[in-house]
């Protein structure tokens, strides 16, 4: 049983993150933007304008909430703080959510924006040949699927900069004891994110699927090697990334295993890993050193991959 309305905790979602938060700057502009995809869907998107003359890099970030929850408003703060401290354009994007949409619906959403981004970089100012690309929890799973799909279609994207990563598939694993990370287990009962919310949202997600025999099989083909980047049939020549993972999270040993594989195949990696904090972390600049810290080392190296400094 879910533990909650799903429209109530939507509505909540943002609203708890915030009350971790602490001042972020103020940007010269923040508006709201309906943009329609080549596949003809309308998606809304929230731009972050710097206060210099552009035309500006531009930095495109997927939201975290596990595919079913986050809004353009969860990571708001962070959007500022990236738009002062990297003199970039964000572009915050709301891709659709399970389980009204199927997965990975919200993924193939997220690619359509930063190919819009990229054909439209008149529209926001922007240089089209400076793009990055990031996010938090299922955020930077979309960040790093979309890194895949922009080498794939030839797309230039300077930086990967994504924390606290959903890498693998939670689906096969009956237990936190089953996975092969020892992170699972270590922090299975842990504040904020655990096995047992793991296990809510992967349901979620995995309860998306149509009911038509036919019609999941087909959705399932296009979920693909998604539910696991662990097994993405091709790992090299992508972007630079950087990994930001959580000492106690759940997810902390995955993230650290993509980040070997990306360099196991010849990829520009930085990991760090902030001790003992949990999940959300980056949401609680208020109170913790180690979230301040992530939002400017995050900021820092999106303004180098664009300006070189």
């Amino acid at each position: 049983m879910r533990p909650i309305d799903l429209s109530i905790l939507r509505s909540k979602y943002s609203i708890l993150y915030s009350y971790g938060t602490g001042p972020a700057p103020d940007v010269a502009r923040i508006y709201d933007k309906s943009i329609t995809t080549e596949e003809g869907v309308t998606l809304d998107i929230r731009v972050y304008e710097p206060a210099t003359d552009g035309p500006w890099p531009v930095h495109i970030d997927y939201h975290g909430g596990g595919w079913g929850l986050g809004d353009l408003d969860t990571e708001a703060h962070i959007m500022k703080h990236i738009c002062v401290k990297a003199n970039v354009v964000v572009v915050d994007v709301a891709y659709r959510l399970v389980p009204e949409f199927p997965f990975p619906t919200g993924i193939e959403d997220s690619f359509a924006v930063m190919q819009y981004v990229y054909k439209h970089g008149e529209e926001f100012n922007i240089k089209p040949g400076n793009i990055s690309v990031g996010g938090v929890s299922a955020g930077a799973n979309i960040a790093f699927v979309c890194a895949h799909l922009a080498r794939d279609a030839g797309l230039p994207l300077r930086l990967v900069c994504a924390g606290t990563p959903v890498i693998d598939d939670l689906s096969q694993y009956k237990s936190a004891a089953d996975s092969p990370f020892k992170s699972m287990q270590e922090n299975e009962h842990a504040p904020t994110l655990n096995w047992g919310r793991l296990a809510w949202f992967d349901k979620l997600k995995w309860e998306s699927m149509p009911k038509d025999p036919k019609q999941k099989q087909a959705q399932l083909a296009k979920v693909g090697w998604y539910k696991n980047l662990l097994t993405a049939p091709n790992m090299e020549n992508l972007a630079k990334t950087i990994i930001y993972t959580a000492g106690a999270d759940p997810l902390r040993d995955e993230g650290e295993r993509y980040a070997q594989m990306l360099v196991e195949h010849g990829n520009e990696v930085t990991m760090k890993r902030f001790p003992g904090v949990p999940h959300p972390f980056m949401h609680m600049d208020k109170d913790l050193l180690q979230a301040s810290q992530f939002i400017d080392m995050t900021a820092r190296e999106i303004r180098i991959a664009h300006y070189g400094v």
